[in-house]
């Protein structure tokens, strides 16, 4: 994976987000953008080949409040969609501090959406 720029305004949320993930508070996202418009480094977000938001929605949203036309991204290889959700656990929550609520609810989210169990079982 390599980092590229891309225009926030041509990004858009991955379909899967918001059932795995609640949104911050429209605080917290006001006190991000406060916090990159003063010189806080901006993280990658990380995208899919579709252009969608696998991670770092709430950077791509507090750039897009403060009119940024380039942002930088990483780019995730082809994953199925049982690993393509996994991923997106994973770097949310590696990249934010989250509250145990959100993590539990992405964690059960992600088991509810797909049986884990082998075809032939175990």
């Amino acid at each position: 994976m390599n980092h590229q720029v891309r225009d926030p305004r041509r990004l858009s949320l991955h379909p899967e987000f918001e059932r795995l993930f609640e949104p911050l508070a429209s605080g917290e996202l006001e006190a991000l953008r406060r916090a990159l418009a003063g010189g806080e480094p901006f993280q990658p977000l990380l995208i899919d080949a579709q252009d969608r938001v696998l991670a770092g929605v709430e950077h791509w949203q507090a750039a897009l409040a403060l009119g940024w036309e380039a942002i930088s991204v990483v780019v995730a290889p082809p994953l199925r969609p049982a690993e393509l959700r996994a991923l997106m656990v994973a770097e949310n929550v590696r990249s934010r501090e989250i509250r145990e609520e959100h993590l539990w609810r992405g964690m059960n989210n992600f088991f509810d959406m797909e049986p884990l169990r082998p075809a032939g079982g175990w």
